[in-house]
């Protein structure tokens, strides 16, 4: 889809959005990157400053291994169990916690789960409290409820 997309000249990252029934999260440079490696799991975090039309905003990545969480401006954007996918911002490729790096333009989106990591059983396992957050697991669909064009 993404090769596709490049192809035809067209916006790949929309297309990831379209094709996954997500959201489109956040349009950024990589402004800041930490990460350590704790109990075999690679934990950190990015810090992106807004671009376009996000100019003057901030997204707050958290990460062990995959990404967890995404703070906008300080408000819960998506959380695990949802996906938060990076994208380059050009190319629509995926960018992982291992390969993104200061300086990158990127595109944050978020997709929603498979139903069943949203039951009791599925957020007990991977919701944002099993991973020591401190707030409860809201649907991507319900915190972003109108998809923006990018």
């Amino acid at each position: 889809m993404i090769r596709e997309a490049n192809h035809a000249h067209t916006d790949a990252v929309a297309a990831v959005v379209e094709r996954l029934r997500g959201r489109f999260i956040f349009q950024g440079k990589v402004a800041d990157l930490w990460r350590r490696t704790e109990a075999g799991f690679a934990k950190g975090g990015a810090r992106l400053e807004g671009v376009d039309r996000y100019a003057g905003s901030i997204l707050d990545l958290r990460f062990q291994n995959e990404h967890l969480v995404a703070i906008k401006d300080g408000e819960v954007q998506a959380s695990v169990p949802d996906l938060i996918i990076v994208l380059d911002a050009e190319s629509g490729q995926p960018i992982t916690t291992e390969e993104i790096r200061y300086g990158f333009r990127v595109s944050v989106l978020g997709a929603p789960c498979d139903p069943r990591w949203r039951t009791q059983a599925g957020l007990e396992l991977v919701g944002p409290r099993y991973f020591g957050y401190d707030f409860d697991y809201v649907p991507l669909e319900e915190r972003l409820p109108v998809q923006v064009p990018s």
